[in-house]
């Protein structure tokens, strides 16, 4: 559905650049909101139901990316979605790339707040190191379980230097993260140590298809197999640690998190997730 929304957005002219002169410094954010709206508004397949921008991005050269979250009405079906365009003040355009053909719209990520440097989420370096790393995971994603343990094994062996906070983002595409995300939760709870080094290193694929298993159950006696651990259904469905990790998706939702592994360094998005590896002498 996501998809279908983009690509009836497109019609109006999306990745057309259009001249906007009479943008003044002081009014463009508002002035982008209004363009926004009538832009949206333009296609008569969608209804606008809202629409608030929730971050403006400092880019190169004088341009900014703008971020609104909107609501509309799409072949009756309300939805829930965010939109991006960018501006420098005298031109706005949809679709912004290096000559490279980099797309700036992986950019577009708010900094982080202090929120998320909360200690109840550090895995791994010093609290008051001197750079800050966050990372947003899937215990299922293929990408995560290649990156996600040397990120640890390497802020381990440079404590001073960084802090690593963890927040779990399990994909719909795999049926069985959250199950798994949430029984790592209670073995920390229970104690456990190392628990999402071990997590992002049990390798599930040995013993089901991330991709095709939904039986919750069986992906919890594997996680009880390799964690030595006898968590039940019934634990991993407490109301308690589901709200232990809607409060891990609601942040990574504020953050606009829609892909994992996402990494952040000292609050800023980390695109090419090896921005860290350059502080390391």
């Amino acid at each position: 559905m996501k998809s279908l929304m983009l690509k009836l957005l497109t019609i109006a002219g999306l990745s057309i650049l259009i001249s906007a002169n009479l943008f003044g410094a002081d009014d463009i954010a508002k002035k982008l909101t209004s363009y926004e709206k009538q832009r949206i508004s333009a296609n008569p397949q969608v209804q606008l139901k809202s629409l608030q921008l929730a971050f403006v991005k400092n880019l190169d050269d004088g341009w900014k990316g703008y971020l609104f979250k909107l609501s509309v009405v799409l072949q009756g079906k309300t939805i829930n979605t965010t939109d991006i365009i960018f501006s420098n003040g005298k031109q706005v355009t949809a679709d912004l790339r290096k000559v490279t053909g980099f797309d700036y719209k992986r950019f577009m990520h708010p900094t982080l707040s202090a929120k998320y440097y909360d200690k109840k989420r550090l895995i791994a370096g010093n609290a008051n190191a001197k750079h800050k790393l966050v990372v947003f995971s899937d215990p299922l994603c293929p990408n995560c379980t290649a990156e996600v343990p040397d990120i640890i094994k390497d802020v381990k062996a440079n404590p001073k230097l960084f802090s690593l906070y963890y927040f779990a983002f399990p994909l719909d595409m795999h049926p069985t993260a959250k199950a798994l995300s949430k029984a790592a939760m209670i073995a920390e709870n229970l104690g456990q140590k190392d628990v999402t080094y071990r997590l992002y290193t049990a390798d599930f694929e040995k013993f089901f298809n991330p991709y095709e298993l939904k039986d919750e159950k069986k992906a919890i006696d594997v996680f009880n197999k390799i964690f030595k651990t006898n968590i039940q259904l019934a634990d991993v469905n407490n109301t308690k640690i589901t709200i232990e990790l809607a409060e891990d998706m609601k942040m990574s939702e504020e953050a606009f998190i829609g892909g994992t592994p996402t990494i952040f360094f000292d609050g800023e998005v980390d695109v090419m997730r090896n921005k860290y590896k350059e502080k390391i002498k």
